[in-house]
């Protein structure tokens, strides 16, 4: 049984997982010599470039790189997973470093961290972080909750743009949606304006038309500009996701998971974006495009539980 630490800040909870470090998985990737994909594909080319809100004006489909073997697949999905929240697993220029506890990852892992090698001749600049989440997902619900987003963002606490995060991830169920369109943000305002209410309403004017899917357990990557959010489920579902994040930044939000097989003492910060006190760049859109899931559509806490989702359609 992991330990957990409970941790409550602006009324939000998070059970952060405390690991071993008996027995880790250490390794170092060697790259991939037959490894297949379009290395004409947008996602590749632009690896290591540096942080462009015009980038956002040129649509980016993820790039696959096939499937999770099926003998690997129960494994994979094995449950009694505990959430981990954007541990960090390697440093730049160090080996992968995996608490015993999530052995059940490791060939997913170490196949990500071959294909970032072969295809990345940075890769070595970077912080690799690792999210786990693994939960029944409600009939109608979604595993996690979010308007249209991107993974890593560059927002006003980075005023010198810094190079773009990309992205691994897979699940067994229910394929994360990706919305490649233009999205145009010329007009807002980075320390004002919420972005990621404005992809919700982008996505809303062109009726959800661009709206993608991968496959269960394909393993895609995407990078800072694939707006994207979660699916519903259409029945119960126990989901298993994973996410590979590499990034020049230190990630600092209260909640992320401590690594012990590095020595590391990060003063970490709270991650609500609602203490920034942005506002939606166009405040007469469909209110449901511009409250966060916990509200109501007037603004006003939900009851416990009661999450509301954006309509990503046109109004009729």
């Amino acid at each position: 049984m992991i330990e957990m630490q409970q941790l409550t800040y602006s009324g939000k909870h998070y059970s952060v997982p405390l690991f071993s470090t008996e027995n880790p998985i250490i390794f170092t990737p060697n790259g991939i010599s037959d490894l297949h994909y379009s290395r004409d594909a947008r996602v590749i080319k632009d690896l290591n470039t540096l942080w462009d809100l015009e980038q956002f004006k040129i649509p980016r489909v993820p790039v696959s790189f096939g499937y999770l073997p099926e003998e690997q697949r129960d494994f994979f999905s094995r449950p009694g997973v505990t959430r981990v929240l954007d541990m960090p697993i390697r440093f730049p220029g160090t080996d992968y470093r995996l608490p015993k506890e999530l052995a059940q990852f490791k060939d997913v892992i170490s196949r990500v961290a071959n294909i970032e090698e072969a295809i990345n001749p940075q890769h070595s600049v970077y912080y690799c972080y690792l999210t786990i989440d693994q939960r029944t997902v409600k009939a109608g619900t979604l595993h996690r909750e979010a308007p249209c987003h991107v993974d890593g963002f560059q927002g006003a606490r980075w005023p010198t743009p810094l190079p773009i995060n990309h992205t691994y991830t897979i699940s067994d169920t229910i394929p994360t949606v990706y919305y490649p369109q233009p999205f145009f943000l010329d007009n807002l305002d980075i320390a004002k304006h919420d972005f990621f209410w404005e992809f919700n309403r982008q996505v809303a004017m062109a009726n959800s038309q661009s709206a993608i899917r991968f496959s269960p357990f394909e393993l895609t990557l995407m990078n800072a500009y694939c707006v994207h959010r979660g699916d519903d489920a259409v029945q119960d579902t126990c989901r298993t996701w994973l996410r590979l994040s590499y990034e020049v930044r230190i990630f600092d939000r209260l909640g992320n998971a401590h690594n012990p097989l590095f020595d590391y003492d990060w003063k970490m910060v709270e991650r609500d974006i609602e203490q920034l006190n942005l506002v939606p760049y166009d405040q007469n859109c469909d209110p449901s495009l511009r409250v966060f899931p916990w509200q109501s559509v007037d603004g006003l806490p939900n009851p416990h539980g009661v999450k509301t989702k954006p309509n990503l359609k046109k109004l009729k």
